[in-house]
């Protein structure tokens, strides 16, 4: 992902998004389920759970249907460029 996308990306912080994906590692765990929250919070979720979850298969969904959705690579990528600011208003 490139810096212009990022910025594309943390612009759509506040928009309505939701976490998929993410597996429990301990035996007889379920899965942990999110409620649909702020991009900003989803990103914060995905790139906070590793190591304690596998986050291999994590998908973000946000904006219209044809807004590329974000993996945990891009999770990880864009938390690492803008941080806490993900949770600015």
């Amino acid at each position: 992902m490139d810096r212009p996308a990022m910025a594309s990306v943390f612009r759509m912080r506040n928009a309505p998004a939701t976490v998929s994906g993410i597996r429990s590692l301990g035996q007889g765990q379920a899965d942990p389920v999110f409620r649909p929250r702020s991009l900003g919070e989803a990103i914060q979720i995905v790139a906070s759970a590793y190591p304690h979850y596998d986050i291999s298969a994590a998908v973000i969904a946000y904006g219209d249907p044809s807004t590329p959705r974000l993996g945990s690579l891009e999770a990880k990528m864009l938390w690492r460029e803008y941080g806490e600011r993900w949770r600015e208003a």
